[in-house]
């Protein structure tokens, strides 16, 4: 077993080295006019005479298991991945940049949509879903939120209302729709599983999994559902084929707020027909988020709705976005299942740590475990230590394997020779680093919409307040202690308590190093 994670480790080092190496070449390409103008050749030709190249159009596709859990006998358990030609994802790169620049510059997305786009993440899109309904529970309400699947999204794209939809929403015309259509049609692809490949066959729907493209052109193909989120006046957030909508309402109005989001949920379902989409109502999900009290009560009443001819039940915890969400925002399951995964990859690890070294252990822990920890970790700001604790049992243990240390050793030398901030520390870090991006603009809407400045708070009164050059934000009025883990109050706080010399840094760059400076002696108390 050693042997073969010395090996699988190996090839993931020689494989890194081959990317470096073809990165290296391609930089010095353009200075030796070898191969540079070629392609650059073809992306000029390709894009200017609006013609995708048909040599192009081949696709080998593998099929991956989604989850080591699912069964491997059912069809439905992999996810299709197209493997593409070098130059196929070099043209559509160079389309994306285009593209992109095109939407950003005519703002045609909605601000909803997370995926494929600059400043935007799963993180910022849970972050926005968090700050909702903690501060729906702070004001005493309670939240419904569903979650919708569908099924092979990708892989039921319509080439013909595609080209609708660019042409009529995005105002393409001319060379660009007869790209998107020389691009879309007379595709072919084979399947390769088990040493064995197919006979190539012609694809009629579907943007391929695993092009550059594709996912951009699938966020086009759906950015109208919103118009359907919005007519029923609830709150939404899509990341690709990823749709949740959710909305709050008093304890005595939970009876509407069922019924406006099963209409809600219809009218997707029948947006979905339109589109050649398919609604999975079995694993749509829905959850409902309140304070204990307020639950207790809910549990007496209908808490299901309907999606198509299939009752919704409620669960008590949902997995949104690779963030477990649980009816009470504890985030207790969240934290138990992150540290179940990282004591699983370091147990991995400790059969290997003798034979690879402290400064590749240190490269695998940071990739494998300390990455999982860091994960939308601005959603478990405010939450007392006891819940945190066992995510800092598991950096302990990270930096006990490090230096091979014993159970029973202290381990604070340890993470001050690494250089690592305490997971508490690590939240407000990563929330300092999101209101950096809010002071300087680079963060989604929806993200700077949650603060305010000093500065922009009843200005007639602050025109000589030290705060509103200071580059202060304005902390919420709240209800109870349980409002302080909001994003809009918690950002704020960690922001406004920073020295001026970090919040007025020159560059992000600059921002963070500094920043964990500061924290890393507020930490340890070495300064």
């Amino acid at each position: 077993m050693c042997l073969l994670l010395i090996q699988v480790y190996l090839l993931f080092l020689l494989l890194l080295f081959y990317c470096r190496a073809m990165l290296f070449i391609a930089r010095l390409l353009p200075a030796c006019g070898v191969i540079a103008p070629t392609i650059c050749h073809l992306c000029n030709l390709s894009t200017k005479n609006g013609v995708f190249p048909a040599q192009l159009k081949q696709a080998r596709v593998q099929p991956l298991l989604k989850k080591s859990t699912l069964d491997p006998d059912d069809v439905s358990s992999y996810r299709p991945i197209s493997n593409l030609p070098y130059i196929s994802k070099f043209i559509e790169r160079v389309v994306v940049s285009r593209l992109s620049h095109h939407m950003s510059t005519f703002n045609l997305l909605p601000a909803q949509q997370s995926a494929y786009r600059s400043f935007h993440s799963t993180e910022t899109a849970l972050l926005s879903v968090h700050n909702d309904l903690v501060c729906a529970i702070d004001s005493g309400k309670v939240s419904l939120l569903v979650l919708l699947d569908l099924s092979a999204a990708f892989d039921t794209v319509d080439h013909q209302i595609l080209l609708s939809v660019l042409e009529n929403r995005f105002s393409m015309d001319s060379t660009a729709l007869r790209w998107f259509e020389s691009y879309l049609t007379d595709r072919v692809q084979s399947f390769s599983y088990a040493g064995v490949q197919t006979p190539s066959f012609k694809v009629d729907c579907s943007v391929p999994q695993g092009s550059v493209l594709g996912p951009r052109c699938f966020i086009s193909y759906t950015e109208d559902i919103v118009d359907v989120l919005e007519r029923h006046a609830v709150r939404s957030h899509l990341y690709a084929d990823d749709t949740q909508f959710y909305d709050s309402c008093r304890l005595d109005n939970t009876v509407a707020l069922r019924s406006r989001l099963s209409c809600c949920a219809d009218k997707i379902n029948l947006w979905c027909k339109s589109r050649r989409l398919q609604l999975n109502a079995s694993k749509t999900e829905l959850i409902w988020f309140g304070s204990q009290s307020n639950l207790a009560k809910l549990s007496c009443t209908d808490c299901t709705i309907q999606v198509g001819s299939s009752t919704i039940q409620p669960s008590t915890v949902v997995r949104d976005l690779g963030l477990h969400l649980d009816s009470q925002l504890s985030m207790k399951q969240h934290v138990a299942k992150v540290a179940a995964t990282c004591y699983y990859q370091l147990r991995r690890l400790r059969q290997i740590r003798r034979r690879v070294g402290r400064e590749v252990t240190i490269r695998l822990i940071l990739a494998t475990v300390m990455s999982r920890i860091d994960y939308c970790n601005s959603a478990l700001a405010g939450l007392p230590q006891s819940t945190l604790a066992p995510l800092q049992r598991v950096q302990n243990a990270a930096a006990r394997l490090v230096f091979e240390l014993g159970a029973r050793e202290h381990v604070t030398p340890s993470l001050l020779q690494l250089h690592w901030l305490p997971v508490r520390w690590r939240i407000q870090y990563k929330l300092c680093c999101l209101m950096h991006s809010v002071s300087h603009g680079n963060c989604p809407v929806y993200l700077k919409n949650m603060v305010q400045s000093a500065s922009a708070s009843r200005p007639q009164l602050r025109q000589r307040l030290r705060s509103t050059s200071s580059n202060y934000f304005t902390l919420p009025q709240l209800r109870s202690k349980f409002g302080e883990r909001a994003f809009s109050h918690a950002g704020p706080s960690a922001w406004n308590s920073l020295p001026d010399s970090i919040r007025n840094a020159p560059n992000s760059a600059v921002f963070r190093k500094h920043l964990k400076t500061h924290f890393f002696c507020s930490a340890f108390n070495v300064c």
